[in-house]
């Protein structure tokens, strides 16, 4: 099958696997944009991305979307960044965000100085790593931050990543923009829970494009994830995982869980009426999409990826079928999107080049990663006031 795309991840957060598990979204900003990002080095975004990438792809992930906002952006930790993205041989977008700080200053305006360094010395967007703008969007900044921010991302020719449309930060973020003249087909809208259904229709009528994050909007209190509407206002949306401070980082899970989210909701509006549902609207094959071809449209990568075609890069999996959780195969899209999971996932290869074989990542870069991670984790818990391991830290929400 064709590899899995993921739109939307913090990887520089990934070595802090877990510690926002019983954490409000409110709680996450305060706990790892506000107290643990300021600490980290380069060595530590470096670690955070090589441990991400690798867990994607060993997961069936080809393609990411690395959203990289750490706290201290110095060219070297940009760098650090994306150098651990080209040590894991996956095909990457990287989307470069501003740091942690300005995100509690809604009227501070961005510095893109260094997005600019970065677009000078890749020109060319036909390499395995390419690069986007990571915006703030009117959910955290002010519209005329907007503005210039678009105008920045759209100067440099860059697609452009946005989060918007969570609960509790702005009303009506999308007419905002555009009252502005911002949208287009170059943005993908991620989360986009608490959206109006027009603005949705806004996002489908300029040919923007969406990325759910299912189960990290359930858990944190983004607003139930927006999937069947975002399908009913005619956009498709691709799938995420977003942050693995709290969940998992797997595919399988998030086709399950969108599946099932949306589901409840269809069945409960019908049941509500005092009858049983007789039908199912969204479908496994539908979810296989979001998580495939879905997620190549929204990172402009159509061309060379998300389905297997004649022309596109070998981005591929192979799935073992012989195991009991799959056999025997009775309907192969249903197997993929509801009953597998990442011990089935035996290959994986990048443009043609065998990155997992015999269910075991292959590469120095695997071979190094524990080491880092654990040696990542161990500074930066010890370097942040109130950081602790094992569930016992709980930040406040007042930020």
């Amino acid at each position: 099958m064709p590899g899995f795309i993921d739109t939307h991840r913090h990887l520089w957060q990934t070595a802090m696997r877990n510690i926002a598990a019983d954490w409000t979204l409110s709680q996450y900003l305060v706990g790892v944009l506000g107290a643990l990002a300021p600490v980290y080095r380069p060595e530590d975004v470096y670690a955070g991305n090589l441990l991400g990438a690798l867990e994607a792809l060993d997961h069936g992930i080809t393609t990411i979307l690395d959203w990289s906002h750490c706290a201290v952006m110095t060219p070297e930790h940009t760098d650090a960044a994306i150098t651990a993205l080209e040590h894991t041989g996956m095909r990457a977008v990287y989307a470069y965000g501003n740091a942690a700080p300005i995100w509690f200053d809604p009227a501070s305006s961005a510095d893109w100085s260094d997005l600019r360094r970065l677009r000078r010395e890749r020109p060319s967007d036909d390499g395995l790593v390419t690069l986007a703008a990571a915006l703030r969007g009117p959910d955290f900044g002010t519209v005329d931050v907007a503005v210039e921010d678009w105008r920045v991302a759209r100067e440099l020719g860059l697609p452009i990543t946005v989060h918007i449309g969570v609960a509790g930060f702005a009303d009506r973020p999308v007419a905002a923009l555009a009252e502005r003249g911002l949208l287009g087909p170059d943005t993908t809208y991620v989360h986009c829970s608490r959206l109006h259904d027009d603005e949705l229709a806004m996002i489908a009528g300029s040919g923007g494009t969406a990325s759910v994050a299912t189960e990290v909007e359930m858990h944190m209190g983004h607003g139930y994830p927006p999937t069947g509407r975002l399908v009913a206002a005619g956009v498709r949306p691709s799938l995420s995982i977003d942050v693995c401070t709290g969940i998992g980082g797997d595919m399988f899970t998030a086709m399950r869980t969108t599946l099932a989210m949306q589901r409840a909701l269809d069945n409960d509006r019908v049941i509500q009426t005092g009858k049983a549902p007789t039908s199912l609207d969204l479908t496994a094959r539908d979810v296989l999409g979001f998580a495939t071809i879905e997620g190549a449209r929204a990172l402009g990568l159509a061309d060379r990826t998300g389905s297997i075609t004649p022309g596109k890069a070998a981005d591929l999996l192979l799935l073992r079928t012989d195991r009991l959780n799959m056999l025997p195969v009775n309907n192969p899209v249903a197997a993929v999107a509801l009953a597998a999971n990442s011990s089935n996932v035996d290959t994986v290869l990048v443009e043609g080049r065998v990155v997992k074989q015999d269910g075991e990542l292959v590469g120095e870069a695997a071979a190094a990663v524990r080491r880092l991670a654990e040696s990542s984790r161990d500074y930066l818990v010890e370097h942040t006031e109130g950081a602790r391991l094992g569930g016992a830290w709980t930040p406040s929400a007042d930020w």
